[in-house]
């Protein structure tokens, strides 16, 4: 009996596998507050110098004709006054600055420390060290999940992560502000990446893909709850304390949630193991689980790798060298992307999707507030495009495919980012036209959460098992840098206004012309040597001897039987669906 026959046995959509879910939907949901909530604690409101005292802003401001304000960062060296004309030389702001809010209670660390002008880097740097920190999240603290259990870290990083967020709101200076956003992405992306191994090793593989792509409701409903903190809490204090205290509740979850039963079998931890379970058999009310003492003593040296017989198979040109190197049984590496010319463009094509996805959505949810219109309501409406486009992807996953519905959101996004860069503000007879190109963003935002939805599960079908780990995690690596990217695109709009639209477009745009020519994966067998994948989409017939098990390939490992029976269904646990 394998892992999966264990969990399947342990039934599907139990009320234990839903009370998992909803747990861990909502540790999902708090991770949406910690990616965005900078939007609004590092909001930056109108300002200008303040003059000195018993002078006007005319007397000591240039007016900036582009900006059609008072100059932020200059302000006259003389004055004038008393029917003194000022001069004509400017210095920078000799007396601080004054910043206009929409009501008096709202406050951020830009208005706090005065990070504006020179010092107007270190918000975009709070921003960008976050998007390293998740980086190096997926790099050094996920691997630790499989060495202490998936519960285990991801609630030492909850715990941390609250700590640190508390720390967030007693700050008293930008630097300490800045490298503490560091330690927050870094926990931030290892508890995402823990939460959703959970739930994929939760349910069995006839039934985990719904819950596993689902789990992104509960990130829309979290940019949507946090809007409302932010409008309710308009004090950037508060509101950082409120999306991290919420986390000293996840204590509770240290005895209400399991560990991951497949990791315990895996680990030969067969104690805990038959505690969770019997747990399991309790809550969901099943009759008692058939010589289960048998079955766990399988597992008490941990699942055993299944030594598999070289096979001698015929060579075909295109493929010798992958051929070659699956009949010596040498251990595939990452290098093996690259040795032939399709599987080399499907490498590159998903290297540059990934990064595309992760650049215009991020780019694109972090412009959000700064459209015209009230930023707490825009960014909320953010949040609701998210939900049709998961809705839409979830059914297209089954009906249409992988490719093609990515290609069309793809396409959706890459228009209504072009429209956006045409539309002017106003006509020339005055109509008001920044509602429309604020529905053309959101938009634009629908087309690219539906891509970006549908792009996990592609990328983890079209790679071949032989590889796949290590070709997920190059594509996230990739997709990392697109992260890392996307705030610093939408802050040059300070200067470059129509930039961060005209990248999003064009990019957005080459990644569907891309989906063209990568193969379907839909209701075809998941490739499982490089051979498998090199020839995929071919139209030609794929050679008999490319049909035969696992174990005829020579390969140094079993594939499991429910990825070979429901290849479609089956998502891979280092698939990762989330965004930290």
């Amino acid at each position: 009996m394998t892992v999966e026959d264990v969990l399947d046995q342990l039934g599907g959509y139990g009320r234990f596998q839903v009370l998992v879910y909803i747990a861990l939907g909502l540790v999902n949901m708090r991770g949406a507050w910690h990616v965005f909530v900078t939007i609004f604690t590092a909001w930056a409101p109108s300002h200008h110098c303040s003059p000195p005292a018993n002078h006007t802003l005319n007397q000591s401001l240039p007016w900036d004709g582009e900006l059609e304000a008072w100059s932020q960062c200059v302000m006259y060296a003389e004055p004038g006054g008393d029917g003194v004309p000022h001069g004509n030389e400017t210095v920078g702001c000799q007396h601080g600055w004054t910043y206009v809010w929409d009501t008096d209670r709202e406050t951020s660390i830009v208005s706090d420390w005065d990070l504006v002008c020179d010092d107007n880097y270190l918000t975009e740097l709070s921003v960008t060290l976050y998007m390293v920190g998740a980086t190096c999240g997926t790099l050094f603290l996920t691997p630790l999940s499989d060495l202490w259990g998936r519960k285990t870290v991801m609630l030492a990083c909850l715990w941390l992560q609250a700590g640190v967020g508390v720390g967030l709101a007693w700050t008293q200076s930008a630097v300490p502000f800045v490298v503490l956003q560091f330690f927050i992405g870094i926990t931030n992306m290892t508890i995402a990446l823990c939460a959703y191994v959970l739930i994929v090793e939760t349910f069995d593989s006839k039934t985990r893909e719904y819950p596993a792509l689902s789990l992104q409701f509960f990130w829309a409903g979290g940019i949507m709850s946090l809007s409302l903190f932010a409008y309710l809490l308009p004090e950037w204090r508060y509101l950082q304390m409120t999306v991290s205290l919420p986390q000293v509740l996840t204590v509770a979850y240290f005895w209400l949630l399991p560990e991951s039963l497949t990791w315990l079998l895996v680990k030969g931890k067969i104690n805990r193991a038959k505690q969770t379970i019997l747990r399991i058999i309790r809550v969901n009310r099943l009759p008692p689980f058939e010589n289960l003492d048998a079955t766990l003593k399988r597992f008490e040296s941990g699942v055993p790798q299944e030594k598999s017989e070289p096979a001698k198979q015929e060579k075909s040109d295109s493929t010798k060298d992958l051929v070659k190197r699956e009949d010596s049984q040498e251990s595939s590496t990452v290098l093996d992307l690259f040795r032939t010319p399709r599987l080399r463009m499907f490498s590159i094509f998903m290297f540059y999707l990934y990064l595309v996805n992760s650049l215009a959505y991020f780019g694109i949810s972090f412009s959000m507030p700064s459209l015209n219109g009230d930023k707490y309501l825009n960014f909320f409406i953010s949040g609701v495009v998210e939900i049709p486009a998961y809705i839409i992807c979830l059914f297209c996953n089954h009906r249409v495919g992988r490719r093609w519905p990515m290609c069309v959101f793809l396409v959706v996004c890459a228009v209504a980012n072009t429209a956006v860069i045409f539309t002017p503000d106003e006509t020339d007879d005055g109509t008001d036209l920044t509602a429309l190109k604020t529905t053309l963003v959101m938009v634009g935002k629908f087309g690219i959460t539906g891509s970006y939805a549908a792009l996990y599960l592609y990328g983890a079908e079209i790679f071949p098992t032989a590889i796949r780990n290590h070709a997920v995690g190059l594509c996230s690596f990739f997709e990392n840098i697109g992260s890392i990217a996307a705030p610093q695109i939408v802050y040059a709009a300070k200067t470059l206004t129509k930039l961060p639209m005209t990248v999003f477009a064009v990019m957005t745009v080459l990644g569907a012309v891309m989906i063209v020519f990568l193969p379907e994966t839909h209701n075809t067998p998941l490739p499982h040597t490089l051979r498998e994948a090199e020839n995929r989409g071919r139209p030609y017939t794929v050679p008999d001897d490319t049909q035969q098990d696992a174990k005829s390939r020579g390969r140094p490992y079993t594939v499991p039987d429910d990825t070979q029976q429901q290849p479609d269904k089956n998502l891979n646990k280092d698939t990762v669906i989330t965004r930290m």
